[in-house]
């Protein structure tokens, strides 16, 4: 018997107690791209692109599902002259950063997990940016007498029955998009007619795991998620993100993936100073240390040294698609 289980994160964001954590231990290209930029061709923030590129309709209904600390929101809201947008999480800590983010009648908040919310409204707009890893994933699926634990087996079996409804075949999968499939099939009910849904994550041919602060998200197989969606009547765009925003060569440095960089962020932070965690550029880094009084004696040298192991943003960006889902 292979043993099969169903890899789920909701515990984790609904047991976060302070929403930093996630600019902390997760890197987001929305966060790392929230403002004006030297990293993407137009150098405008990631929201702003996207806003551009989904040609939205005036007075536009949004539905937002995992929207972190609403960094897409707020530059892709500055792009549009009327809306209403609704933020949905499972977490109640985002939903109550959001809230007192943003402030007004054209903005809600519902607290709840997409799969399973009860909803009569229709959205013109549906975003899922960076999520679809975190919603369920069958690891190990098989038709062969699979070894299930009592309280996966319906979950599991519905999957089987997603995998055969889609001609899906179990052997060439090995790893199942459980929760992103039925997130397609979720949201094509909630769109208006004429609505669009964009969903961007960390692709891969096959499922793998990724280990992150707390918890374990597994990659999307977008072939699949492609397939799935024709077969729901969607016509697909689809594509790499680093295409979509126009990603340069230029180098980034993110603190919380260079070693030293993430040292001094601790040491701020247990003085009450929260740097923000967003792509730097070599110069903006050193300018930032120093405003914060750490001093550099020899800067020619740390800039060589910075430069060195920094990265070109592309390196991770190439690692993400995006699927543009249009109703028929």
């Amino acid at each position: 018997m292979k043993k099969v289980f169903v890899n789920r994160t909701e515990n984790y964001y609904k047991n976060i107690r302070d929403v930093r954590e996630g600019i902390e231990n997760e890197l987001t290209i929305s966060h790392v791209l929230k403002s004006p930029n030297p990293f993407t061709r137009t150098r405008l923030p990631y929201g702003t692109i996207l806003a551009r590129s989904l040609d939205i309709p005036k007075n536009p209904r949004i539905l937002e599902v995992g929207p972190g600390l609403g960094d897409l929101a707020e530059s892709l809201c500055g792009e549009l002259e009327s809306f209403h947008y609704t933020f949905m999480d499972v977490s109640s800590e985002f939903i109550n950063y959001l809230k007192s983010k943003f402030r007004g009648s054209e903005f809600s908040f519902i607290i709840g997990d997409f799969l399973n919310i009860k909803t009569r409204e229709k959205f013109d707009l549906i975003i899922c940016n960076e999520v679809l890893a975190d919603l369920p994933t069958i690891v190990g699926m098989t038709f062969e007498s699979p070894q299930v634990s009592e309280d996966e087996k319906e979950t599991y079996y519905d999957a089987v029955s997603l995998a055969k409804l889609y001609g899906l075949k179990i052997s060439d999968i090995i790893n199942f998009n459980y929760g992103a499939v039925k997130f397609l099939e979720k949201a094509a009910n909630m769109l208006k007619e004429g609505g669009k849904v964009f969903v961007c994550e960390h692709s891969s041919k096959t499922p793998r795991r990724i280990r992150v602060y707390g918890h374990s998200e597994y990659t999307i197989n977008f072939d699949v998620l492609g397939k799935v969606a024709e077969r729901l009547g969607f016509r697909t765009k689809r594509g790499s993100l680093t295409r979509l925003l126009g990603i340069n060569n230029k180098k980034a440095i993110i603190f919380y993936t260079q070693p030293e960089l993430k040292v001094l962020y601790n040491f701020f932070k247990r003085q009450g100073i929260f740097l923000d965690q967003k792509a730097y550029e070599i110069k903006e880094v050193i300018e930032l240390l120093e405003k914060n009084g750490v001093q550099i004696p020899r800067k020619k040298d740390y800039a060589g040294f910075l430069e060195k192991h920094a990265k070109p943003l592309r390196k991770i960006t190439d690692q993400f698609n995006y699927l543009i889902l249009l109703s028929k």
